[in-house]
């Protein structure tokens, strides 16, 4: 759609052909002003709100935001998504210094990106940047940090 006024900019939200068609079936109207600048603003609105993450269907959390919840003695998770009533949750996971447990099942797949730290799972030795998958049903060895560690974690909380 162009509009006469130099002033606005153009916004071409449909393909031209569409266009044409559309405005060969509809009789002439007279669009006032002030409405057309309304009806501008709003879409400009949606377009801006859409750009900036704003609208329903994006989540942002941001590092100073979120509770840190304390799972086990030393290990704290921060939920950042739950699918449903599934028990499928994308969290942090931060876990202190000499923080042990012993291995476990997953319910699910796992999906684990070593963001700071060092993690071992049972003799698997994952350092930050790493990425590990474990799928449903397998069963890893006991967990540990001598270092301490912050992982991204897409998965079950372990039981």
């Amino acid at each position: 759609m162009k509009t006469n006024d130099s002033t606005l900019p153009a916004v071409d939200a449909l393909d031209l052909d569409i266009m044409e068609l559309l405005l060969e079936q509809q009789p002439g109207l007279d669009v006032p002003v002030e409405l057309t600048m309304r009806m501008r603003g709003n879409i400009l609105s949606l377009v801006a709100q859409e750009e900036a993450g704003l609208l329903p269907g994006f989540k942002t959390i941001r590092a100073s935001e979120g509770e840190w919840i304390e799972a086990r003695p030393g290990a704290y998770i921060k939920i950042l998504h739950q699918e449903g009533d599934s028990g499928l949750l994308t969290y942090l996971a931060k876990l202190d210094p000499g923080f042990e447990m012993p291995g476990h099942p997953h319910p699910f797949d796992e999906e684990c990106i070593m963001l700071e730290g060092e993690l071992w799972f049972g003799d698997l030795h994952l350092k930050a940047g790493d990425y590990h998958f474990a799928a449903k049903g397998v069963h890893h060895g006991r967990l540990r940090t001598e270092t301490g560690a912050l992982a991204f974690l897409k998965g079950a909380l372990p039981a």
